[in-house]
């Protein structure tokens, strides 16, 4: 297979991946065990991934590798999203104090 379909299959893989650990409202509320590593759902769906579109060990790790940065980007947003949530309820609730 040439260079360009099996780049083809990686993105069309990276894509099902992205809109498959889109972050939803319940992602925000939910508490993750540990947001450093990859759930077991998620590798999961990484090893799914990996059979759909009949991946070789180095496209695999490039999926993996993507994958995890992806994850840790979308972890750092809900962190960022809840601490910036937290400052205007203080916010808020000092201003219904007065």
């Amino acid at each position: 297979m040439d260079v360009e379909t099996r780049t083809s299959i990686l993105m069309d893989a990276f894509e099902e991946l992205k809109k498959k650990w889109e972050i939803d409202e319940n992602a925000l509320t939910a508490k993750e065990e540990k947001a450093d590593v990859l759930p077991e759902t998620k590798v999961n769906e990484l090893l799914q991934l990996k059979e759909k579109y009949k991946l070789d060990d180095i496209e695999f790790l490039f999926l993996v590798g993507a994958a995890v940065g992806y994850y840790q980007g979308q972890m750092s947003v809900k962190n960022l999203v809840l601490k910036k949530l937290a400052t205007v309820n203080q916010f808020v609730n000092s201003l219904l104090k007065k």
